[in-house]
């Protein structure tokens, strides 16, 4: 399955994994890892298929937990697979890929950034089921092969059905499944609106999540099969899997589809400029005279280099301002602290990403003082919006 994250530069390197994750090492750059959760799921599933080696050739003793466990390392790889043909069909388009991370639950290759159009993004997300099909189809052709029902037979039956079925459940139309991303280009190439896409196929992976849940009861009413504990808990947990995944790109698409509002320009507060010796009480007079809504502290050249923070100044008491400077309530400015007056919605978050503060220098295009940007003003108009 493929996830689609913030863009950033293509060269630029994943950040360190997080908690309970083991780094195996990197393939073409990309970054690949595992969760620690690997492990015990791994022996969970070993141990389900060893009962059943067991029970038909109990000939081979303990040497069943090996093959079992065998099998489902088989298993990993043929999800690396699945995962690797989102990457390189990514990296084909140009389209950077910071990691590949494997598991049960949670295996996914994080994409960095939208693709450019409609046929990007029904290629690499379609290859990876089809990876899986191919995969399934080959191991299938195996067992026929070794025809002679013993343990290698199974075990590649068994790794052919593993495989068609995650092939054919990703190929479902919903998000965050890969056939979600794949209605969402055919709904894109249609209309012409990415996020109209986004939305359509959000809903898609609402619709699976419900039918998901349903699945017990329609077994017993179509078919006529008593369903267990067992299948109410695992469609319990894919169908809370399916819906929370697409609520969050419906939320993240309506965030997106906002973001062009979002302008440096009419958010940021007027500011004033004066000197790193001048008295708290002296600059909140000039602010309030100039209706200004922000303080820059300038050096001997006039250049500014810190913003008076405005938590700091209502910390400090009306009497104590006179003899406090405004230096003492200032927050130097940093290369990252400092934006665009005709910078917009995606620009904006990406600063505020990778440069997080409460204040942001806004400078205009020829390089002057034009205001300050507060965190506090953005979350406002999105709030307001």
């Amino acid at each position: 399955m493929s996830e689609q994250r913030e863009p950033q530069s293509p060269a630029q390197s994943a950040g360190p994994p997080p908690p309970g994750t083991w780094v195996l090492g990197r393939i073409r750059g990309i970054r690949l890892t595992m969760r620690f959760t690997w492990l015990p799921v791994a022996m969970l599933l070993a141990f389900g298929f060893s009962a059943v080696i067991g029970q038909q050739f109990p000939e081979i003793g303990v040497w069943r937990y090996a093959a079992a466990f065998a099998f489902v390392v088989a298993f990993t790889l043929s999800i690396l697979v699945h995962e690797l043909a989102h990457a390189l069909m990514a990296l084909r388009f140009g389209i950077g890929v910071s990691e590949i991370n494997l598991g049960f639950f949670a295996a996914g290759t994080h994409i960095e950034g939208e693709r450019k159009t409609p046929f990007e993004e029904f290629a690499v997300s379609v290859v990876g089921p089809i990876a899986s099909l191919v995969v399934g189809g080959l191991a299938f052709v195996g067992s026929r092969a070794v025809d002679d029902g013993g343990v290698v037979y199974i075990a590649l039956w068994q790794l052919a059905v593993a495989n068609l079925i995650v092939g054919a459940t990703n190929l479902l139309p919903g998000l965050p499944l890969d056939g979600g991303w794949v209605l969402r280009a055919i709904v894109w190439k249609f209309t012409g609106n990415m996020h109209t896409g986004t939305i359509v196929a959000a809903w898609g992976g609402r619709v699976m999540a419900i039918l998901v849940l349903a699945l017990p009861v329609m077994l017993q009413e179509m078919w006529g099969r008593q369903p267990t504990l067992i299948d109410f808990v695992i469609a319990l947990a894919v169908g809370f899997f399916l819906y929370m995944g697409s609520t969050a790109q419906l939320m993240n698409a309506r965030l997106r589809h906002k973001l062009p509002t979002l302008q440096v320009r009419t958010m940021a507060r007027r500011a004033i400029a004066v000197h790193a010796n001048t008295p708290l009480s002296e600059a909140v007079r000039m602010a309030g005279a100039s209706s200004a809504g922000a303080v820059v502290v300038i050096d001997g050249d006039g250049k500014p280099h810190a913003l008076v923070s405005e938590n700091a100044v209502a910390a400090v008491a009306e009497n104590q301002r006179p003899w406090t400077t405004v230096s003492e309530v200032s927050t130097r400015i940093g290369a990252g602290h400092i934006i665009g007056v005709n910078d917009t919605g995606e620009e904006i978050l990406k600063t505020l990403r990778e440069h997080p503060a409460s204040e942001y220098l806004v400078l205009d295009a020829a390089g002057s003082v034009y205001g300050v940007l507060a965190t506090a003003d953005i979350e406002r108009a999105f709030r307001g919006r």
